[in-house]
């Protein structure tokens, strides 16, 4: 299990450090207000890609972890479906940057439109993670990425048009999820899934529409300042703000890769107190770096957003921490919701995330309208501290509170 999260944590750390460096670069390259234009047009994107996967990434993985040829028939399955809700979700998204943004954003819809049909179609690696095959993952991307990053790099240093940075955002997800697909087939006997696929679609859309609806939520709240931000505000600020989002959850792949490791033991675990201990350790560490994170971005925060992005992004230094202190409460959320996941709670999900969603929209118009950026930021720690505690604490038989107060407890780790 650790092994399998060192790879995932080895992966999401050349994503995370390859694109900071080389998004520097382009933001550098194009200033703030452009920055601002190209991440407006991804904020828009990650709707879609939610609405294609309408829940079925939790539920792949869940099944997989499970029962492995279960798992794949059902990813298999339920492809076509994958692609209907991506044709229709993304033809609408792009109708809307046609006739109501200008020509810049339009084309960075087209390149997050195609990028995002090769994220959706890729279920290898959601395989290859359960499997902990992870180090598959790693290489993958990180080809990928390498890739991306000379073309991104080749295009700043000869000072190309904007819209040639189109080709890297296609390329990041297109390169591993071609030969991730080659390495499943070469690797992995599959027998006939020529039955049962009306039976995956139903059981997909049942359930996938209990989890879609808090997925769109958690969408909303946690994109919604951006696209706020650049209605009321300006493009510029967003692009400040989405400097501060990458540069304040930058750290957070550690946790979210041993999330991936402890969730494919716990979804396997049927002793309880094992589960318990098992979800007291991640909590920990989850405050554990996000701790860390804090102490070292007030030691050289500064230092480093000058460095890689210059005086005009600046302003950004000081929304960071509230950035890094909100990306804990997201991660220790993220640990609520698979084990809601884990409970079966879809239906509770839904509704709590929903509710979520009513209460953010609002409170991120008033904040970001009165205190702008600062008010984005401050919005976002707000809404992930309520959508990790109070809004998880009416789970049956208060479980989640049960699970919180676990983590303040010594006993369990006196040697026995």
């Amino acid at each position: 299990m650790y092994s399998n999260a060192i790879w995932i944590m080895l992966e999401k750390s050349i994503n995370i450090i390859g694109l900071i460096y080389v998004n520097s670069l382009m933001a550098k390259y194009i200033g703030p207000d452009n920055f601002g234009k190209i991440n407006i047009a991804t904020s828009l994107f990650i709707f879609v890609q939610t609405l294609s996967w309408f829940g079925g990434q939790s539920i792949i993985f869940k099944r997989m972890s499970e029962n492995t040829r279960s798992g794949i028939a059902m990813a298999m399955h339920t492809q076509n479906q994958r692609r209907a809700f991506f044709l229709l979700s993304s033809s609408a998204v792009l109708v809307y940057l046609y006739f109501f943004t200008d020509a810049i954003v339009f084309l960075f819809g087209v390149a997050n439109c195609i990028a995002t049909y090769y994220i959706v179609m890729d279920f290898f690696s959601i395989y290859n993670n359960t499997q902990l095959k992870s180090k598959i993952n790693t290489i993958t991307n990180v080809i990928g990425l390498l890739i991306a990053l000379l073309i991104r790099y080749l295009i700043s240093s000869f000072k190309m048009p904007i819209y040639c940075f189109t080709l890297p955002i296609i390329i990041i997800p297109l390169v591993p999820y071609l030969l991730r697909l080659f390495y499943f087939n070469y690797t992995t006997q599959v027998k006939s899934v020529s039955r049962g696929s009306r039976l995956y679609n139903r059981h997909m859309l049942s359930t996938g529409g209990a989890l879609i609806l808090s997925s769109l939520s958690a969408d909303i709240y946690t994109q919604i300042s951006s696209i706020f931000l650049a209605k009321i505000i300006s493009y510029s600020e967003l692009g400040i703000y989405s400097v501060a989002l990458t540069m304040g959850s930058a750290w957070s792949f550690i946790v979210l890769s041993l999330i991936t490791s402890f969730f494919s033991k716990i979804y396997s675990e049927r002793n309880q107190v094992a589960v318990d201990k098992l979800l007291m350790t991640i909590n920990r560490l989850v405050i554990l770096f996000s701790l860390i994170a804090l102490g070292g971005f007030y030691l050289v925060g500064d230092w480093v957003i000058h460095l890689l992005y210059g005086d005009k992004y600046m302003d950004a230094v000081r929304i960071i921490p509230v950035v890094i202190m909100g990306t804990m409460f997201s991660a220790l959320g993220t640990i609520c919701y698979r084990y809601i996941i884990k409970e079966s709670g879809y239906h509770y999900l839904a509704k709590k995330m929903s509710l979520c969603c009513v209460l953010t929209v609002p409170l991120s118009w008033i904040m970001i309208s009165t205190f702008g950026i600062n008010g984005a930021a401050c919005c976002f720690l707000i809404v992930e501290i309520l959508s990790c505690t109070l809004l998880n604490y009416f789970f049956k038989n208060k479980t989640i509170i049960k699970m919180h107060l676990n983590i303040f407890k010594l006993r369990e780790f006196k040697l026995k």
